[in-house]
């Protein structure tokens, strides 16, 4: 018997491609070079017929005795629609001493082919466990009611959820379609996967990860009542389990196998770059659970904005990506990043829920390092400088405390960054919760509740070698204050406090604008704050 035989055809090539003993490479059609496949994986699973690993980790099989088969991607697929005869999941154990947490991270993908007329939700993959004193934990894979996927994960107490739309990443359209997720176990870091794209980048606030070295289940969840009721409706295929992160790249060349790449990177360098950041005000939803994320992702496409940092996004930061057609870095729970491009290197900077960086990959090999940024709202010093009792020098020293003690952290963290500033600019975004010291002047005093502020938060950046874009395109405060803070709320103190710094001597500000008017009424209570960036020679 050949070794094609014995490995399966469409295996075999993947592992002789990267060997390279076929001498050919899958192109990715990202504007870069070629990449070839990956090499062997821990698990591959064709379904071509029978359950076979033609990977390299020892497995045992529950669930394998009575399997149907229907039409795959190239052969057979494991077949649990409602023309199956036989529909339960199938379970897969390492029997193997090797724990799965002790290689550096995995990669998960796999093939699925939903039922278009069921709208029920179901368990594709799962390893998971009932917690002994808190919630389920684990990670599970699932169709949802509206007709796309989602991708959950938990430690028992900390959950995060990756939610997709169908209208950008669709099951239910009756064809195949690859998801999947990678996990780095040093980063904590998760990229999830639809066709090929690396549509979304986590930083994952679990830290126990051992659920990795449970039994996998196929087609319905491990907590399952009743398996059977609850198996998913539809055929599974070409599943792979690899000991490592494969790169984007590598991802897209494993999906270029069956199907073309359908979302590609522009081959032009753009003439410009346009930034915004926007606190969306408790997800956007005051105005509706779709209505206000729907306006808000409006507003950002006619703005033009191709990178977005936001503040408070919560559970509507995936729902606009999608709507928008971008990528999507959540840093933490109200923390993210909108792109237009595709997500590079991630940085651990400070605290999650204070700052990040993620590596924006442009054409033609362009990088920008992008850093979103929540400073802390309390101390809420608003009150106390609208009292007219207010000393300028109890403001500063709260200030110095917390902003000012977060921005001192995160403007250390970030000098390995910006000793590339040459090459790879790096712009910060985001919400301060304090003024600038460029707006609290002597020649703004009369208009500033008579106070001369020079605000930690911005100082320690322009220290760093930062600029304020909007104060370089409008550098008077008294005749352009800028505000941000409320468009919504006549009451308080009214200041700027959402800002765009930007370091490198390879771009420059050439326009910057506040958008805080809507006709229907603006949907959050801060500006959102547009800088657009032009290349220099």
């Amino acid at each position: 018997m050949s070794v094609s035989v014995l490995l399966g055809n469409r295996v075999f090539r993947a592992f002789a491609m990267a060997a390279g003993l076929m001498g050919a490479l899958v192109a990715c059609d990202f504007g870069k070079k070629e990449t070839p496949l990956p090499a062997m994986p821990l698990v591959a699973l064709d379904f071509n017929g029978e359950v076979v690993n033609r990977g390299i980790l020892p497995l045992g099989f529950r669930g394998d005795g009575n399997v149907s088969y229907g039409r795959g991607l190239d052969g057979a697929a494991l077949d649990l629609s409602d023309s199956a005869v036989f529909r339960k999941p199938l379970v897969l154990s390492n029997t193997h001493r090797t724990s799965l947490v002790d290689y550096p991270g995995l990669t998960f993908l796999l093939w699925v082919k939903k039922s278009p007329i069921d709208y029920n939700s179901y368990t594709v993959a799962a390893q998971m466990a009932d917690g002994d004193d808190f919630d389920a934990k684990g990670w599970e894979i699932k169709t949802e009611e509206c007709g796309s996927w989602s991708w959950w994960f938990s430690d028992g107490v900390e959950q995060t959820r990756y939610k997709a739309s169908p209208e950008r990443q669709p099951l239910n359209d009756g064809a195949w379609h690859q998801i999947g997720f990678s996990i780095d176990f040093n980063t904590r870091e998760v990229r999830l996967y639809y066709d090929g794209v690396n549509r979304a980048v986590y930083t994952l606030p679990q830290q126990e990860l051992e659920v990795f070295d449970r039994e996998i289940f196929l087609g319905a969840s491990p907590l399952a009542l009743d398996p059977v009721m609850e198996a998913f409706n539809g055929s599974l295929d070409e599943l792979s389990l690899w000991s490592r992160v494969l790169s984007s790249d590598q991802v897209a060349a494993l999906f270029a196998q069956y199907r073309k790449p359908v979302k590609t990177m522009p081959r032009r360098l753009p003439d410009s770059l346009t930034v915004m950041t926007w606190n969306l005000w408790g997800g956007g939803m005051r105005e509706g659970r779709f209505v206000g994320p729907r306006r808000m992702a409006d507003m950002i496409a006619e703005s033009g904005a191709d990178l977005v940092a936001i503040q408070e996004g919560f559970a509507s930061g995936p729902l606009i990506a999608d709507m928008l057609d971008f990528y999507y870095y959540q840093r933490s729970e109200g923390l993210a990043v909108l792109s237009r491009y595709p997500l590079g290197q991630t940085y651990d900077v400070y605290r999650p829920r204070h700052a990040g960086a993620v590596t924006i990959e442009l054409p033609r090999q362009q990088q920008v390092v992008f850093c979103p940024l929540y400073l802390s709202y309390l101390p809420n010093l608003a009150p106390y400088i609208m009292s007219g009792n207010a000393s300028a020098d109890s403001v500063l020293l709260r200030e110095q405390e917390s902003r000012g003690a977060e921005m001192r952290y995160i403007s250390w963290e970030l000098q390995a960054l910006l000793d590339r500033n040459d090459r790879v600019p790096v712009i910060l975004a985001g919400d301060f919760n304090s003024g600038s010291h460029l707006d609290w002047v002597e020649a703004n005093r009369s208009k500033r509740h008579n106070l001369v502020l020079p605000f930690p938060a911005t100082q320690i950046l322009e220290n760093s070698g930062f600029s304020d874009a909007y104060r370089e395109i409008f550098p008077d405060p008294v005749q352009e204050p800028g505000f941000t803070w409320s468009p919504r709320f006549k009451e308080v103190l009214h200041d700027r406090v959402n800002f765009i710094f930007y370091h490198g001597n390879t771009v420059s500000p050439t326009s910057a604008r506040i958008v805080d008017q809507h006709r229907l009424g603006f949907p959050s209570d801060h500006a959102a704050v547009v800088v657009v960036f032009d290349w220099k020679e």
